[in-house]
């Protein structure tokens, strides 16, 4: 089953009096301003998962609470519509069969301390399950004893329909009564499913072993050899290796309790042989302790130097290369548990380009459909990276009342405030293109072909490339958000969707010589990455296609050819961009465009970008408006 986070709300918590906040289902980054409370979001979801590196505290209790002593945090989920959940032991169903969503279609989990007393221990902790209920019984079926709902369902049927129900299990029975009882005139209303209370208590034990793996990683130094920087990411490693043998982990652990369950048993047999009273006060119980405590993991170097004794990036680096890592090797493999990943300034004392391989690392991983990316900053170039809908800003309105903003617009204008610098530009030329992987595939092409970075740097002449995405795009187009500015934009888009070149040949009608643009001489980015290289990086053979190669949908070409062990196509597919517009085309060389026969062309964009960019664009564009009205027009 796989489940994605969907909202957090935190009523008492710290800062937060009563407060909502909305995740994107791939990548998330909270800015505001320090002391706002951001680092409160990534803690409250860690008591929320686990409870372990960040405890619930009697001085987590907010100081404007008005006499209520209860921590309220409540997440939403997004639940695979398909996915089914094992309550008894071999009944599966689905959460809606059950009705234990709430009435958006999420599952709501809420947790509940009681903050009344000196200190919180786990008696003070209780855990409800939020769903849109049929009003069919006084309390949820989930919540009654087998005997009460056997007598529910023989108030509900006849009896020969009793009698031919299987009475074995309680969701069995629960079924019959829903099919029974609920028709299109039930009243359904939101309740509180306390988890304590009978089958509850399995199906939450079900639920919590669904919900998503989260892993904090805090910008905090410990200072000791066993640096949390270290070994989070190897806990994290710990954890998920461990998942992925549950089931062997359960042979064993039912294999141990059994044998010594039985020699306990013996062991009261013989005892009851001389005291029978003393025998049967004794029952054998077996514990066992989380099995990723028994794994701890060290980096050590070569010349003997404590990793905390390096310096702070070195150790930062360790948490880059590991997220490098992942998202190298969730391209090989697929799970069906979705992870977490909440990470603190993962800018901290990096250099810039550390900051966006980072960044593009968590991208990448928050694309595979399994994983979910949380990040603080204060670094507008983090900010500028990531679409709007992803960015959280928190702003405080007063001392006990914090803000999410939900508007866009505004939001923008928040956080250009916030971080003191504009998130989408930074420098007097900004290149606008239609998605991430754009971005990828166009700084990749500068970066390693000398010949085009040497006609203009981006990064040392600070060009920023911003992904619009699909309808933000012609949002952002029509609504002209810099007009009056002196900020240069040019705007670059792939043939293959008409209404991106009509929205070209808008702009170089308008005459703003401010603005300018074109679209690609082939259908997508892909086309222009030579298909050796894809050969060499996925081990296919193209041969069929090398004719064609300039004009085909390469992704969806290579869907069928390639990453099988991806089962969802379209997870594949935007697998396989990914790693075309990233690791292959970092492989592009000059010959390789030749050999295509497109080298003229990118020649040309960069060109252009260097002209743009460098103030000599107006006389350029009068040179060529006509030519590129005439390559839009037939698009």
């Amino acid at each position: 089953m796989l489940i994605k986070l969907n909202s957090l709300r935190l009523r008492n918590f710290r800062g937060y009096a009563d407060s909502m906040i909305k995740f994107d289902k791939y990548l998330n980054v909270i800015v505001g301003r320090n002391d706002v409370g951001k680092s409160t979001v990534l803690e409250a979801l860690e008591i929320f998962f686990n409870n372990e590196q960040t405890k619930m505290d009697i001085e987590d209790l907010n100081v404007y609470r008005n006499g209520d002593n209860k921590v309220i945090l409540t997440c939403t989920f997004e639940v695979d519509d398909e996915a089914t959940i094992v309550i008894d032991s071999s009944v599966s169903t689905q959460l809606s069969q059950e009705y234990l969503l709430n009435s958006d279609g999420y599952l709501e989990i809420e947790k509940e301390w009681d903050c009344s007393k000196k200190s919180i221990g786990a008696k003070d902790l209780k855990t409800y399950i939020v769903a849109n209920y049929p009003q069919i019984a006084a309390q949820p079926l989930a919540c009654e004893k087998i005997s009460e709902l056997k007598a529910i369902l023989k108030n509900s049927v006849g009896r020969e329909r009793f009698d031919n129900t299987d009475k074995s299990t309680s969701s069995s029975i629960r079924k019959a009564i829903y099919s029974a009882k609920i028709d299109e005139h039930t009243a359904f209303e939101l309740v509180r499913i306390d988890t304590a209370q009978e089958d509850a208590k399995n199906i939450w034990n079900s639920l919590k072993d669904n919900l998503p793996y989260y892993f904090l990683f805090k910008s905090d130094r410990v200072g000791n050899d066993k640096d949390a920087e270290v070994q989070n990411p190897m806990k994290a490693v710990t954890k998920i290796a461990l998942a992925e043998m549950q089931s062997k982990i359960d042979e064993i652990i039912k294999s141990v309790r059994d044998e010594v369950e039985k020699i306990g048993l013996e062991t009261i047999n013989k005892l009851s042989e001389l005291d029978v009273q003393i025998a049967q006060s004794l029952v054998p119980r077996t514990t066992t302790k989380a099995f990723d405590s028994l794994f701890s993991f060290d980096l050590e170097s070569d010349d003997g130097i404590p990793l905390n004794k390096r310096g702070s990036g070195i150790r930062r680096l360790i948490l880059l290369s590991y997220f490098r890592a992942e998202a190298e090797k969730r391209t090989q493999t697929s799970h069906n548990k979705s992870i977490i990943y909440a990470i603190e300034e993962p800018e901290t004392s990096q250099h810039p380009d550390y900051q966006i391989m980072i960044l593009d690392a968590l991208q990448r991983l928050s694309q595979d459909g399994l994983h979910q990316i949380i990040l603080t900053t204060h670094t507008p170039e983090i900010a500028k990276m990531v679409l709007p809908e992803q960015l959280i800003h928190i702003a405080k309105c007063s001392a006990n009342q914090l803000i999410i903003e939900e508007d866009s617009e505004t939001k923008i204008k928040n956080i250009v405030q916030a971080l003191g610098v504009l998130p989408y530009a930074q420098t007097q030329t900004v290149i606008y293109v239609e998605g991430r992987n754009d971005v990828n595939f166009l700084m990749n092409l500068n970066q390693s072909i000398p010949e085009l970075r040497e006609i203009i740097d981006f990064r040392c002449n600070n060009i920023s490339i911003v992904p619009l995405n699909g309808n933000n795009l012609i949002e952002w187009v029509n609504k002209n958000y810099f007009s009056g500015s002196s900020l240069n934009e040019l705007h670059i888009f792939d043939n293959d969707v008409e209404k991106y070149g009509v929205l070209i040949t808008e702009i170089i009608k308008a005459g703003d010589k401010r603005r300018y643009g074109w679209v690609t001489h082939l259908p997508e980015m892909e086309n222009y990455i030579h298909f050796s290289l894809v050969e060499q990086e996925f081990d296919i053979d193209l041969k069929g296609y090398h004719d064609s190669w300039t004009t085909i949908d390469v992704p969806k070409t290579l869907v069928n050819l390639c990453m099988q062990n991806v089962k969802n196509t379209t997870e594949r597919e935007n697998q396989i961009k990914q790693m075309l517009n990233g690791k292959v085309s970092r492989q592009i060389r000059k010959e390789h465009l030749e050999g295509l026969e497109v080298w003229s062309e990118v020649e040309e964009w960069f060109k252009k970008i260097s002209s743009f960019h460098n103030g000599t664009l107006k006389s350029w564009i009068v040179e060529l408006e006509t030519s590129n009205n005439a390559e839009c027009s037939t698009v």
